[in-house]
C-alpha cells in the first residue's frame, strides 16, 4: 500500500491537472438546437456543439417571427440531460 501512495505522490502534478481538466469540463454543455418557421415548418436554425457557461442557454425571446424550438442540453459529461421544447417569437426587433 506505501508503494501506491509513493507513486501517487510523485504524480500528483500530472494528477492535479487531470483532475482540474475533469471539472472544468463539467461546466460546459453539448447543445443541439432545433427552431423552425411556425407557419411554413421550414428550418431556421439546425446547430449542435459545445455551449461556454457564459452563453445563454435555450432561446433568446423577442422578435417579430413566430418560431417553433426544440434544445437539447447534456450536463456533466452527458449525465444530465435537458430538455425544451415550445413556441416563442424570435429574431430582430427592428421597427423600421
Amino acid at each position: 500500500m506505501s508503494r501506491f501512495f509513493r507513486y501517487l505522490w510523485r504524480k500528483k502534478k500530472i494528477i492535479g491537472v487531470v483532475l482540474l481538466l475533469i471539472v472544468v469540463g463539467g461546466f460546459f454543455r453539448w447543445e443541439v438546437r432545433e427552431v423552425d418557421d411556425a407557419k411554413t415548418g421550414a428550418p431556421i436554425v439546425r446547430s449542435r456543439g459545445i455551449v461556454f457557461p457564459w452563453q445563454e442557454c435555450g432561446m433568446s425571446t423577442g422578435g417579430n417571427r413566430l418560431v417553433n424550438f426544440h434544445v437539447r442540453h447534456w450536463l456533466c459529461y452527458g449525465l444530465v440531460k435537458v430538455e425544451a421544447t415550445g413556441q416563442t417569437d424570435w429574431g430582430t426587433n427592428d421597427n423600421s
